[in-house]
């Protein structure tokens, strides 16, 4: 059975959270984590939003995987 997870919409934007995140791109917990510690070839981290300064981060599917490609 699979659940169907409610995506976030905030300020306009569509934020999801980690899980959400490797729902999408269909890695493991671990693999995504493992790959938002790396830099692309750019040398570019992974791009993430936070609502507050210490705040949970939230990730744009698009830019994110616009980052795994560059």
């Amino acid at each position: 059975r699979i659940k169907e997870r409610r995506q976030t919409f905030m300020y306009g934007t569509k934020l999801i959270n980690a899980r959400q995140l490797a729902d999408a791109l269909g890695v493991c917990n671990t693999t995504l984590f493992k790959m938002l510690k790396q830099r692309n070839q750019r040398g570019d981290p992974c791009p993430f939003h936070q609502l507050g300064p210490n705040s949970r981060k939230y990730y744009v599917l698009d830019e994110v995987q616009q980052w795994l490609v560059q």
